[in-house]
């Protein structure tokens, strides 16, 4: 009896302990629904260089720009190259708390990295924690002139008529 009665209270503990973490999963998926779901009214939080471009030409300041690139030869590329006012924080140390302090909660943050493609990674995070965070459509390619990602790009556009890939439709 004693043994059945131990069992029953560590499964009663068990499930005690369990509810908690389910309930935080379930308020996690909350948070990242109530962000993903706006993505679509909010041009999936990604602008365009022209509007970078234009908000530099009106000395706008309230926009952050933060360079994310994390490859072997991004800090590099950073000093020779980077967005006029652009801070560099690699996107795998964006969430260190000395690099969230960084970031002004009361500005949009633009991420930025070669192709537009690692920037994403953070951007439902930021927004997740209060920030107003977007990523540059196409990245430093999109904005830098002779960018060296810029013909990585087109060659990935270039695939799929060489290649000719297979689709369905479900007409």
């Amino acid at each position: 009896m004693k043994k059945g009665l131990q069992i029953i209270l560590g499964l009663i503990l068990l499930m005690a302990l369990a509810v908690p973490a389910y309930a935080d999963d379930a308020e996690l998926t909350a948070k990242i629904d109530a962000v993903v779901s706006k993505g679509p009214d909010n041009a999936n939080y990604f602008v365009g260089a022209d509007d970078i471009y234009m908000w530099l030409k009106l000395k706008k300041t309230d926009f952050f720009v933060v360079d994310v690139r994390a490859d072997a030869d991004a800090p590099g590329r950073f000093k020779e190259a980077h967005i006029p006012g652009a801070v560099y924080i690699p996107y795998n140390q964006m969430f260190k708390p000395e690099n969230l302090k960084k970031l002004p909660k009361d500005k949009k943050i633009i991420l930025v990295c070669n192709v537009g493609v690692t920037e994403g990674l953070g951007i439902v995070p930021l927004r997740m924690l209060g920030y107003d965070a977007y990523g540059l459509l196409l990245g430093m390619a999109g904005w830098q002139k002779d960018f060296f990602a810029a013909d990585y790009i087109r060659s990935l556009l270039d695939a799929p008529k060489a290649k000719n890939y297979p689709i369905e439709s479900l007409k």
